[in-house]
């Protein structure tokens, strides 16, 4: 059984009928769209915790032309795969689609470069590195700072990119060291909290500025 969901263009997306997983209400993804908006245009996106994958269906719709999906359950995978599949099917634009069933934090170890990734296969002289970084673990897991330290020192991330994390508004996320708060957004019980990396912290080398 599947239930569903419906993106800010009406087009509607499959839900697994499951308490697993907590699929971003309409009124955050909206908010999150708005406030994003044509930074999204040809950028890479790298959803964590993807679950059915809305978040990154919207980012789809709205011109991001790179995605990579990390969900660790197989069946929310597959959700995932086929709703972002059903999306790109109906855009004009150029894109590259990835969902990899692996569990987070083992997965962000092995780096950007990671031979399991289809993009660097396809691509090898293109930059492995992610503009956004949406990240929505379970609001009560302790996932959050783990993460942000990871993206940085397993180089996922650039200079310029922003990490934008989902959490309970009760309970937002101690921000690690390495990144700086760009800013804060409370929708109820949901908040999104915007990152970027701390440039005073040597987590890049010279040729990051070169992208």
């Amino acid at each position: 059984m599947k239930g569903k969901l419906k993106l800010i263009s009406g087009q509607r997306i499959e839900s697994p009928l499951t308490n697993k997983t907590r699929p971003t209400s309409s009124k955050v993804r909206e908010a999150l769209i708005n406030i994003l908006g044509n930074a999204l245009n040809e950028a890479s996106w790298l959803d964590l915790c993807s679950g059915t994958g809305v978040v990154a269906c919207e980012a789809l719709q709205k011109g991001v032309e790179r995605i990579l999906a990390i969900e660790k359950q197989r069946e929310t995978a597959k959700i995932c795969k086929n709703n972002l599949i059903k999306v790109a099917n109906k855009l004009e634009h150029p894109f590259h689609i990835e969902v990899i069933c692996k569990e987070m934090i083992s997965f962000l170890k092995k780096g950007p470069k990671n031979k399991k990734i289809e993009f660097i296969k396809n691509y090898p002289n293109s930059e492995p590195k992610f503009d956004f970084i949406f990240l929505d673990p379970p609001y009560d897991s302790d996932l959050h700072e783990l993460t942000q330290e990871l993206l940085l020192s397993e180089k996922w991330v650039k200079k310029s990119s922003t990490l934008i994390c989902e959490c309970s508004s009760k309970s937002l996320p101690r921000i690690h060291n390495g990144w700086k708060l760009n800013k804060e957004k409370f929708y109820g019980h949901t908040s999104l909290v915007f990152l970027t990396p701390n440039q005073a912290l040597n987590y890049f080398d010279d040729t990051d500025s070169m992208h």
